[in-house]
């Protein structure tokens, strides 16, 4: 079922302007007292406070949105923290825009070209073997819809088009080029040869030719395709001989790049993952004090910071100065998968829901990404930071209905197409703690 989409924008509006009016709330005020100003002294403290407690999980978002991300992924990898993975890529062709072929014209092949974008996850080395399988089913968008869902599958004819295995060099920019069966190609050629009305428009052709499907086979890693007419198409091969052989093709365009969408499997069985559901998540008191993300497959990181009420117990007249959020990615978790370069911080209310665009700023008033620092001879050292002092001076006065979580996600152009993922240490990991650093300033 997908989820009430004018709704949820609505209700995500309603919730930004609730947390906008929290943060103009004023700190409490000295009569002749201004913290600007204020000089030291023996009434004056300024405090480092990074003991403050960090409730994290690992939460399962109901749906991640794939379709219109201009990259087709396809093929799957083991991983020992997410599981196995399978991906897969649905998309649709249009007729050529030229299409008369001559009465002497003879088949003679038909193909699928797929230009890779340099994205790979995984182990690229070993050979890959893709498939192609035909729609059953005409991709369209459902009533109601506005975008195509990783967990959705369309139909399709179980005997595929065509197998074949490749070696791949993800960053050479060469195309693949993956032959189907000769039977399609002839009653493709034929039709068109005979101009019979499937082949006529665009429509016709789209009842007759419904889509396709391009996934893998005992892949080692994951692969991405650049969606776009001009790097993914049918080729349809012929001659036609007069004096001498003229070779001649006709492509078969992606249409329709809105509806191209992909769609991801992970079987959690046997990792940390395993219990991880839509809904409260996994605490990681459950997964040995780590967090798991992995926007793709379903696995976003949530932080919540119960404590920050009680700042306000150390005296009437204080203030967050500063406040910054440092995230320890776990050593070994990435030797082989780079750590994602920049992650967002979103608002989000119990159900894990963010606002279109609702991601932590800065105090210049720019979206924040982590700020990544990699430390190669001391991995502990790595971080991800985010100045998180409005958001802290907002949330030491919310309410129930006002409280915001913060969620550690990808930016949007990478959380529906990469599966770039992160393992990092919670509040109580001996090794690579998350901390909430706030500098105090109190007046007693």
């Amino acid at each position: 079922m997908a989820p009430d989409y004018h709704c949820a924008v609505m209700q995500l509006q309603t919730i930004f302007l609730g947390i906008a009016a929290v943060c103009f709330f004023p700190a409490c005020d000295k009569a002749g007292f201004s913290y600007e100003n204020a000089a030291g002294g023996g009434n004056v403290q300024y405090t480092l406070i990074d003991t403050l407690s960090i409730n994290m999980r690992t939460v399962q978002p109901d749906s991640v949105a794939s379709s219109g991300t201009g990259m087709a992924l396809a093929g799957g990898y083991r991983d020992a923290y997410f599981g196995n993975i399978t991906t897969g890529s649905y998309f649709r062709v249009a007729l050529p825009d030229s299409r008369e072929i001559d009465d002497k014209a003879v088949f003679d092949s038909i193909e699928l070209v797929m230009r890779p974008t340099g994205y790979s996850y995984g182990d690229t080395l070993p050979p890959q073997t893709f498939r192609l399988h035909q729609l059953t089913q005409p991709l369209e968008l459902p009533e109601e819809y506005t975008v195509l869902f990783t967990h959705m599958r369309w139909p399709y004819n179980n005997t595929p088009l065509g197998v074949q295995q490749f070696d791949i060099r993800p960053t050479s920019g060469e195309r693949l080029h993956l032959r189907l069966a000769d039977s399609k190609g002839i009653e493709l050629f034929n039709m068109l040869k005979d101009d019979v009305t499937d082949v006529s428009t665009d429509d016709l052709f789209h009842e007759y030719f419904k889509g396709l499907y391009l996934t893998g086979s005992n892949n080692t890693a994951v692969f991405g395709f650049e969606a776009k007419d001009s790097s993914l198409y049918l080729r349809l091969h012929y001659h036609v001989v007069t004096h001498e052989k003229e070779e001649k093709y006709l492509d078969f365009l992606l249409s329709k790049p809105g509806l191209q969408y992909n769609t991801v499997q992970a079987d959690r069985s046997g990792t940390p993952l395993a219990a991880l559901k839509p809904g409260t998540g996994l605490y990681t008191a459950e997964t040995n004090n780590m967090a798991y993300l992995q926007s793709l497959t379903g696995a976003l990181v949530r932080m919540d910071f119960p404590s920050l009420p009680s700042l306000q117990e150390l005296g009437r007249y204080g203030r967050i100065m500063r406040a910054e959020l440092v995230l320890r990615p776990v050593t070994g978790t990435y030797a082989r998968e780079a750590l994602p370069p920049q992650l967002n911080l979103g608002l989000a209310d119990n159900f894990h829901y963010i606002a279109p665009g609702d991601s932590l700023a800065a105090g210049t008033g720019t979206v924040q990404h982590g700020a990544l620092s990699v430390d190669k001879l001391y991995p502990e050292n790595t971080v991800y930071t985010y100045d998180v002092t409005e958001y802290c001076k907002a949330m030491i006065n919310a309410d129930s209905y006002t409280y915001r979580g913060l969620v550690l996600c990808p930016p949007p152009g990478a959380y529906g197409a990469q599966l770039n993922r992160l393992v990092l240490g919670d509040g109580r990991n001996s090794k690579y703690r998350a901390q909430l650093k706030i500098y105090y300033l109190l007046y007693q």
